[in-house]
């Protein structure tokens, strides 16, 4: 028995969702369509629609499948949940068909609308595609994205009744102060802005809106201030794009929950510009600088977690965070939401890295320890293909290793033994942990050269020190591993001397 079919129709649409997407459209329902009549009927009426043009060859195909579909769906009087247009439209065959089958579909209603126009012309004469003034009265519509069009050519003489919109993207749209106005005063529900190089901005200002809570402005000419008074607002993502560093004036002081703030671009000529950056933010906890290289002077009571990239030299980085519980270094802004939170331990620096790692670098690294910042953990993921060499010129700096917690290490380097034990030896000058975690992709046994290497040095560290080393199981420092991935650690535990002159060891089961 054909189980599925026997569901309520908008059950199985809610089932088809989960397969059919942007990114595999519209295959799927069509395989899906030939299966029997009873699919046939069900797949006409998927709500969600999907024109992409990538998948057809002639482009011509594509306009007469959009005009197919749509008419089809429209005969049946249903109303599309999504739409997602995306297509190159710079000719009048284009212009006609899309504005048809927005019409059609917008007149029944959307809830989520996407429209990317594609146009592969630069030339400034060449005219964008302008959206129907039907838009502006989809009074159920959540959520707005808009790619390379202009905005209806009444949008700023009628009441717009987006009174149902949570989410607004405008990227590559001509637009102004008042659009944004506009937007913001006639969308109570609206909790998502994100503004993507849309020429014609000078001023992002928003004044008492009750629902914002997330805003990206994204930007190449520059934007000369953001004033938001937005009670609810908690993320702010500012990308300066534009070559010459000219930062916005800010002014985001009355936003009480505004407590994650990135700012990604070139910070401004000649200017100790990010000296005072946290002064606009009275709350904030987590900070996300992902810019050029220059110094960095922080001071905040409230950032508990800040993330660079490592154009930033760990010689020039100075702050003053004292609640800091993880700083994390890294060579790519996507890293920068990778945080591995190691439970028991707070202040830890995490650094994620690739090729330009030499013995230099992990002397910046012990150097900017020792700024009296208090940290306990050290977590280093590296990938390179180079071997790290320079370490004997390291052993004539005068620089005792620094003392932590706990360190974690893992070498993406396909696992080359002899890099390995460089690697170990080159962060073993760098600190003294208590405990030292390895991660590999293969497999650890007590009796490898990596591990019998690693024993040994922790060993020379301890050299007259009363501390035993054990070999334990990661789950005993509370860590948690990455995907396939193995692990061993190493524990040093002090000695405990009795009356009777034996000595005995605080208790750890090896594994």
């Amino acid at each position: 028995m054909d189980r599925i079919s026997q569901l309520p129709v908008s059950i199985v649409h809610h089932i088809l969702s989960f397969v059919v997407s942007a990114f595999d459209p519209p295959k799927e329902p069509v395989r899906m369509s030939v299966l029997s009549k009873a699919w046939f009927h069900v797949t006409a009426s998927f709500p969600d629609l999907y024109f992409i043009d990538d998948e057809f060859i002639p482009r011509e195909s594509y306009f007469k499948y959009v005009e197919y579909t749509t008419s089809r769906f429209c005969h049946q009087n249903l109303t599309a949940r999504k739409l997602f247009i995306t297509t190159t439209i710079e000719n009048p065959v284009a212009f006609e068909v899309v504005n048809r089958c927005l019409r059609l579909l917008l007149n029944n209603g959307v809830e989520e609308l996407v429209i990317y126009n594609i146009n592969s012309s630069e030339s400034p004469t060449t005219p964008k595609y302008q959206l129907p003034n039907v838009l502006l009265s989809v009074s159920a519509l959540k959520s707005l994205t808009i790619s390379g069009c202009e905005l209806p050519s009444s949008f700023m003489l009628d009441v717009v009744k987006f009174k149902s919109l949570s989410f607004l993207k405008l990227s590559d749209v001509h637009i102004n102060d008042e659009v944004i106005k506009y937007f913001t005063t006639s969308c109570p529900l609206l909790q998502v802005v994100h503004i993507n190089h849309c020429n014609g901005l000078d001023n992002f200002c928003v004044y008492g809106h009750q629902n914002l809570r997330d805003v990206r402005i994204d930007y190449k000419t520059p934007v000369k201030r953001i004033d938001i008074e937005a009670p609810n607002l908690s993320e702010l993502f500012i990308a300066n794009c534009d070559e010459r560093g000219r930062a916005p004036r800010m002014n985001v002081a009355s936003c009480k929950k505004l407590t994650t703030v990135t700012y990604m671009g070139c910070p401004p000529p000649n200017t100790n510009y990010f000296t005072n950056f946290l002064s606009n933010f009275s709350f904030i906890e987590k900070l996300s600088l992902i810019t050029t290289k220059c110094d960095l002077k922080l001071s905040s009571r409230t950032l508990k977690t800040l993330m660079l990239n490592s154009t930033y030299d760990l010689e020039n980085v100075e702050f003053s965070i004292p609640n800091l519980d993880i700083i994390l270094y890294s060579c790519m802004p996507c890293y920068l939401d990778i945080v591995r939170v190691l439970t028991h331990l707070k202040a830890s620096v995490q650094c994620y890295l690739h090729d330009f790692v030499d013995a230099f670098w992990f002397q910046k690294l012990r150097l900017f320890l020792g700024k009296k910042n208090g940290f306990k953990a050290l977590n280093l993921y590296i990938r390179t293909n180079r071997e790290f060499t320079g370490l004997e010129k390291l052993r004539t700096i005068e620089l005792p290793p620094y003392e932590l917690e706990h360190v974690e290490l893992q070498l993406d380097n396909h696992e080359k033994p002899l890099d390995f034990l460089s690697f170990v030896d080159i962060v073993l000058w760098c600190c003294r942990p208590r405990s030292l975690t390895l991660n590999s992709s293969t497999d650890f046994d007590e009796q490898n050269d990596v591990v019998l290497f690693t024993y040994e040095k922790l060993r020379q560290q301890e050299d007259q020190r009363h501390n035993n080393i054990k070999i334990v199981s990661p789950s005993s420092l509370l860590v948690t591993l990455p995907r396939n991935s193995k692990a061993i650690s190493f524990i040093k535990e002090e000695v405990i001397q009795e009356e009777a002159g034996n000595q005995r060891f605080a208790g750890l089961k090896i594994f």
